[in-house]
């Protein structure tokens, strides 16, 4: 497993997106982003022009340790963009803004995820962002989102092989 975080636009996608083509396997991108505004549309549109046509793609906003065990197999890479968008659409389908009962849904979540990545075959390449070396956030909203994306981000790059930081569309190999 490869985990990659950075900030926005800091390379991260491309790098999955190179790592993925390097493998000489077949390729199933998960994507867990939905275009809810004009915006997210537009950055999913560059995200789609940018894959080879020969990539599978699976839309996973919701449930991703099931996708994931799902698309798993010795043949694949299968490179899932992005972690933090998941804990958005998570955190919003859940009702989830603060607290206990955040944290141990979040925990609970990225425990079935890592489950599916240790229980799986072939290769993962996963993407999230890294949404803490920035200002405190001045609403709670967004200081718990801050914090559940810390947490996230530490449970999967343990258990990752390799771990990239990117800066500036520069990769840097953390592990």
């Amino acid at each position: 497993m490869i985990f990659i975080t950075g900030g926005t636009r800091s390379g991260k996608s491309a790098l999955a997106e190179k790592l993925a083509d390097q493998q000489g396997r077949e390729v199933v991108y998960i994507a867990t982003a939905e275009a809810g505004d004009r915006e997210m549309s537009e950055r999913i549109r560059e995200h789609r022009r940018r894959r080879p046509a020969g990539w599978k793609t699976v839309e996973a906003p919701g449930d991703l340790p099931r996708v994931l065990a799902d698309q798993l197999r010795d043949d694949r890479t299968v490179l899932v963009d992005c972690l933090t968008v998941y804990l958005s659409n998570l955190m919003q389908a859940r009702g989830l803004d603060s607290g206990e009962r955040l944290q141990l849904a979040v925990e609970g979540e990225m425990e079935r995820l890592a489950g599916a990545c240790r229980a799986g075959n072939g290769n993962i390449i996963m993407v999230s962002n890294e949404v803490g070396m920035g200002i405190v956030p001045d609403n709670s909203l967004a200081r718990a989102f801050r914090d559940a994306a810390g947490r996230a981000n530490q449970k999967l790059a343990a258990l990752a092989d390799e771990v990239y930081m990117c800066v500036s569309g520069i990769p840097l190999r953390v592990k």
